[in-house]
This record gives C-alpha cells, structure tokens and sequence, in this order.
C-alpha cells in the first residue's frame, strides 16, 4: 500500500516532534534576534507547537488515507494532486486557526493574536507542502521500484521457463539417429545389440526425466547420462567419440545445471569432424570456477553451426545461477570450452 511508511510508528511519533521543534525554531529567528533566542525560549510554546503538528501530521494522514482509497480522478493524476493538496491547505488553516484561538484564549488569556497567525498559518502552510511532497515523491519511487520488480519476476518467469525447456530437451537428430540404428541391428538380426541400445536410450531418457525438475545437480550425475549417450552415439561412430574425465576433485562436490555438461559435448561433436574414420577425443578437466573441456581442433568444413551461438543458449540457462558465462577459446589448433562451475553457497543465497 503507498500510505504503509505513513502509518509506521516511528513516523508518527517522531516526525511531528522534529517538525515541531524546527518550527519554533524558525518561529524565534523570525520575531527574536539571534542573540535572544536562548533568553526568550519558552517549554510551553515548544510544547504547543510540537502538539500541534501532531494534530496536523494525523489528520494528515488520515486524509491521505481517506484520498488514497477514492477512485475518483485516476485518469487524472494532476487533478488528484491537486484535491488532495487544496483538502490539506483546508485542514492546515482550520486547525491551525483553531488551535491557536484555543491556546491564546484559554491559555495565555488573550483574545488579538492576528500577526502570530499569520506567520503560523504561513509557516504550517509551508510545512503542509512538504509533508506531501515527501509523501508524493515515496509514491512516485514505490511504483518505480514495482515496475522494476514486476520486470525482474517477468524476467525471472521467463528464465526460469527457458531452463525448463532446455532441461527436457529432447534432440530430435539425436532420437531419430537412435531408433534409426536400431532398425538397423535388427534387420541386421543383431537383437542382443538391439536390445543394448534400447536399454541405453531409456537410461539415457529416464535420466533427463529424472532431472526436469532439479535445479542443480552433481557432476557425477550427469556424467552417467553421457556414458549412455556415448554409448548410444558410439554405434554410429564405432567407437571414435571419447570422453576423458581428468578431474582433481569428486565429480560429487561440483554442481551444475542440469544438461549443460550434455549440451556442451553436444555443441563439440556438432562444430569438429566426427564419424566411424575420425576420432574426437575430449578431456574434461577443472580449472578454478571453471569445468573445462579440451579437444584438438578438426572443424567441419560446413561451418553452418557456430560454437558461441550454442553457447548462447548455455549461457542464458546458467544465467540464473551464476555470474560466470560459458566461453570459446581456440589456440593453436586446441580448442577449449569452459563452463562455469554452480557454487551452492551463492545459489542459496
């Protein structure tokens, strides 16, 4: 609600204390020297002054308040503004007025006070336009501060849709090549190889089902999905495509996000030469933030896939998760993708 802040205790209570106190204040500089001030302060005055702001302050807010639930005017802003401060003008000089009139009557026992409402009526006046600019310029930063939540939740949604997309990914090359070998073992009447490569697409499927819902997952875990793919993708390749894990730490202790170690393998064997007369070997190794993987360069000579637009697609599902961005590097016919390692402390948090 935009009138929250208005509510708060702490406001209520010391806002109208400080406003009181500068007040008066202003109200000696006004009628004393500066050098009579300390000798002409008065508790009594202090203290009627700071009352009467907490009248003020109050029905301030419950004006506001009152304003704030009307629906007339929204199509309107500048005429809404305009209402409400008119309405606060109304309140500061009736109560103003009539605390003043009570004070000097019942009070002091005076019944001519004209010069000191005027520079009361002034003074609170002045006080009044501020109290609700302060309160225009909370409301103008709280809508902007919910547009740009209401932008970062989109944001986040879309991601957040985009990584369930890209965990259930299912490559249609990859499942028609499957089944088409596996026709193949059994015309050739190879059915206990058929039947091999039947289990490893179903493993290979059950994993990715089993992680759809999984934000982040261990390495090692992913790495029994890549043995079935490599096995499944091996038929075609008798053999030639290789995967080496050199890694200095458990593959338990590093995180990830789910299919992005599959994605990257995938994006290697889509941009190097690989088939049942070359090989591509590539090592995974660990490199600080970084899960790092190495292959001697044997590009396709149909370059139509580039590595960063693959990368691209990685790098907006770990967005969610880490700072770091996945990377190409070529050097010396070694080429090299790296992708950042998910620290589960900063992911909690």
């Amino acid at each position: 609600m935009k009138t929250k802040y208005l509510n708060q205790s702490l406001y209520r209570i010391f806002t109208p204390l400080v406003a009181g106190i500068f007040v008066y204040i202003l109200l000696l500089l006004v009628f004393d020297r500066l050098s009579e001030i300390i000798n002409n302060f008065q508790p009594d005055e202090l203290g009627f002054l700071i009352l009467v702001n907490y009248i003020l302050f109050e029905t301030y807010r419950l004006w506001i308040n009152a304003f704030e639930k009307s629906n007339r005017f929204i199509s309107a802003p500048w005429i809404k503004k305009s209402f409400l401060f008119l309405g606060s003008f109304i309140i500061t000089i009736s109560l103003v007025s009539a605390c003043l009139w009570l004070y000097f009557n019942y009070y002091i026992g005076m019944s001519s006070f004209g010069s000191q409402l005027i520079s009361l009526l002034i003074v609170f006046i002045l006080v009044g336009i501020l109290y609700h600019l302060f309160y225009i310029s909370i409301t103008f930063l709280d809508k902007q501060n919910s547009l740009l939540l209401q932008k970062e939740e989109l944001n986040r949604k879309n991601i957040q849709y985009e990584l369930e997309v890209f965990r259930n990914k299912i490559n249609p090359d990859f499942l028609y090549n499957s089944l088409e070998g596996i026709i193949s073992l059994i015309r050739k009447n190879n059915v206990d190889q058929a039947e091999k490569h039947i289990d490893y697409l179903a493993l290979f499927y059950r994993r990715i089902l089993g992680n759809r819902y999984s934000e982040i997952i261990s390495l090692e875990n992913e790495i029994k999905k890549i043995e079935h793919y490599l096995a499944i993708q091996n038929y075609l390749y008798s053999g030639n495509l290789s995967v080496e894990w050199q890694l200095a730490t458990s593959a338990k202790e590093i995180m990830i996000v789910p299919n992005t170690v599959l994605q990257t393998i995938n994006l290697i064997e889509q941009t190097q030469l690989v088939n049942a007369n070359t090989k591509l070997n590539i090592r995974v190794e660990i490199e600080d933030e970084y899960i790092c993987f190495k292959y001697n360069s044997s590009a396709r000579l149909k370059g139509d896939i580039k590595p960063n637009t693959l990368l691209d697609v990685i790098n907006h599902s770990i967005s969610f998760y880490s700072n770091l961005k996945a990377i190409f590097i070529e050097e010396d016919k070694i080429c090299m993708v790296k992708i950042p390692k998910i620290e589960l402390e900063n992911h909690q948090a």
